[in-house]
């Protein structure tokens, strides 16, 4: 018998493989060499696609660092909810929670491509505007994931949306130094700290066995890849 041969791929298909390959190498770059070594021609050589490619779908530097910023994102958020669904003891998903969030996203070198962005965007007008409007976008999509997830203590006014922002600050600080102190245990007791802190003011919500509804701020284009 002779095997069947393999569906060819529809243009929408190569579109969206050729468009992965560049945020790939882009956040690959940005770890690597930073911003300013992380140029058109470079990251095309790294995705091994034409220039006519990155033409097409991205017009200009800026454009694909936004999205691979914005893909890196995504990504944090499905593998965050994945992590806290997995989790049957709601005790200890607070803490999962937070010692995940800094072994799976902040101490990995896709943060420092992220880093690059921030740090470059101190001097650079044009790409502080379009992070911050994608910092809004975030903002707007993990504030109901927390109130899916979490709830206060004892009726408390405590704004859970807040804690997790002051949360999200603390391991950028903390990803931008733990190099210099090269200790992963006094990385680890700072992680318990903030957890034992925040665990005074909430907890996971009971019961909780299904994600979140899909989120409205992502772009349609990728509301799929949101999920």
């Amino acid at each position: 018998m002779t095997a069947s041969p393999r569906p060819r791929r529809t243009q929408a298909e190569r579109s969206d493989q050729m468009r992965q390959r560049l945020l790939e190498a882009t956040l690959q770059s940005l770890a690597e060499d930073g911003y300013a070594g992380s140029t058109l021609s470079s990251i095309v050589r790294r995705a091994g696609v034409s220039r006519g490619a990155q033409v097409h779908h991205y017009p200009n530097k800026q454009a694909l660092m936004l999205d691979a910023a914005e893909d890196l994102v995504r990504h944090t958020y499905r593998q965050l909810g994945e992590l806290l669904l997995s989790i049957k003891d709601e005790d200890d998903r607070l803490t999962r929670l937070v010692d995940a969030a800094w072994e799976q996203v902040f101490s990995t070198p896709l943060f420092h491509a992220y880093s690059e962005l921030l740090i470059a965007s101190l001097r650079d007008q044009d790409l502080a505007e379009a992070l911050k409007g994608r910092l809004k976008l975030v903002q707007g999509v993990y504030a109901p994931a927390v109130e899916h997830y979490f709830e206060p203590i004892n009726a408390s006014k405590a704004d859970l949306h807040a804690m997790f922002v002051q949360l999200s600050f603390f391991l950028v600080g903390l990803a931008t130094q733990a190099h210099l102190m090269n200790d992963r245990a006094w990385v680890q007791s700072h992680l318990d700290l903030w957890s034992r802190q925040a665990a005074l003011i909430m907890r996971a919500r009971k019961g909780v066995r299904q994600p979140p509804p899909r989120p409205d701020a992502w772009p349609r284009k990728d509301e799929a890849a949101a999920r």
